[in-house]
């Protein structure tokens, strides 16, 4: 993606969700709005902010255990390349930028490109396996609640557990089946075909040589198990996290009916739902789901200032501690090219004295 383009996904994301909070202000007056914000308790959103902070780290933790040996790559790098996936899952639809943004800052940072792409798909498949799982345990206890909040529910949850029940097999096949991923691949190629024979082989071999080379790769990441065992843990430590950030800002805004199980199970199928909108970040469709979910338990001020309060802090602060940290970067590597071009400098003085 280009400076354009990021500018205008971002805009969208801005866009849509300002329409989300205008139609949700329409019954809401402004002193009510001024008057919300003003008695909010900034203990309980300071501790949203620390949760949110430390399912960040968790996740960077997560990358750095799954690196290992593989290449040197410090906690902060780590970081560095989770906070840039975060800023692009943000302002690209249903997620997609994420991945390629953390390999490009992978590779830059000495990972082998080979090692990163794979490294990148066995943790989003580990954040899919755990992402489901997680959910299903958390629906066998709240589902109650859910289902009373949300009397559409059946289809929803069927369109979010689909869409990730189908990614989490697609990869399962290659790291397990690759002879039959392949063909599976080749099958949904073949139409191609029709409108260029050429493309159609440069797809294939491109695409074969993905296949096999994430099998590979994949292969040596399963059979470390410790490996496997603290991701998955560390993974479900930081969606638990992420799931519960809704139920500190409803206790700032002074919402005691919203339990830490209501916003957490709640938040879990937001994610569930959201992120599978082909929308930047899931925007429009992650606001209107929380504003359904949540409506029956609080008044229209109350959830309208817990709308804006979440989408700062889960959607994005991500994305400005993203642009912050690359900012940061763009002007260590334009220091450190000064300091380079005035060591030759110096260097050419000496040689010539």
């Amino acid at each position: 993606m280009n400076k354009k383009q990021i500018f205008l996904q971002l805009a969208l994301v801005i866009l849509l969700g300002a329409l989300c909070v205008f139609f949700l202000a329409r019954n809401v007056s402004l002193e009510a709005a001024i008057e919300g914000i003003r008695q909010a308790h900034l203990t309980w959103l300071a501790l949203a902010a620390v949760i949110l902070l430390l399912s960040w780290l968790l996740e960077a933790a997560v990358l750095k255990v799954m690196v290992g040996k593989r290449a040197k790559l410090g906690l902060f790098d780590s970081f560095y390349s989770t906070m840039i996936g975060q800023m692009f899952n943000q302002i690209t639809p249903m997620a997609a930028g994420g991945q390629p943004a953390q390999l490009y800052v992978l590779v830059k940072k000495g990972v082998p490109g080979g090692s990163a792409t794979s490294i990148l798909l066995m943790k989003f498949l580990v954040f899919q396996v755990v992402l489901v799982l997680s959910f299903s345990g958390i629906l066998i206890v709240g589902y109650g609640a859910l289902a009373q909040a949300m009397p559409q529910l059946k289809l929803l949850m069927l369109i979010g557990y689909g869409v990730h029940v189908v990614v989490i097999v697609a990869m399962l096949l290659v790291v397990f089946y690759r002879k039959l991923a392949e063909k599976l691949a080749y099958g949904i190629l073949y139409p191609v075909r029709f409108f260029s024979k050429r493309k159609a082989v440069e797809w294939k071999i491109k695409l074969g040589g993905a296949l096999v080379d994430f099998h590979e790769k994949s292969r040596q990441l399963v059979r470390s198990k410790r490996a496997l065992l603290v991701t998955s843990l560390l993974t479900t430590a930081q969606l638990l996290l992420f799931f519960s950030v809704p139920y500190f800002i409803f206790q700032a805004l002074g919402a005691p009916n919203i339990t830490l199980l209501i916003g957490t199970v709640f938040h879990a199928f937001v994610v569930m739902f959201a992120t599978v909108v082909p929308t930047p970040g899931g925007s429009g469709a992650a606001e209107m789901t929380f504003s359904g979910l949540f409506q029956s338990f609080v008044s229209p001020a109350t959830l309208l200032i817990a709308l804006v309060f979440w989408r700062i802090l889960t959607s994005y602060s991500s994305i400005l501690v993203g642009f912050v940290l690359i900012l940061g970067e763009s002007r260590k590597k334009i220091r450190r090219v000064k300091e380079k071009a005035v060591e030759g400098v110096s260097i050419r003085r000496r040689q010539r004295s």
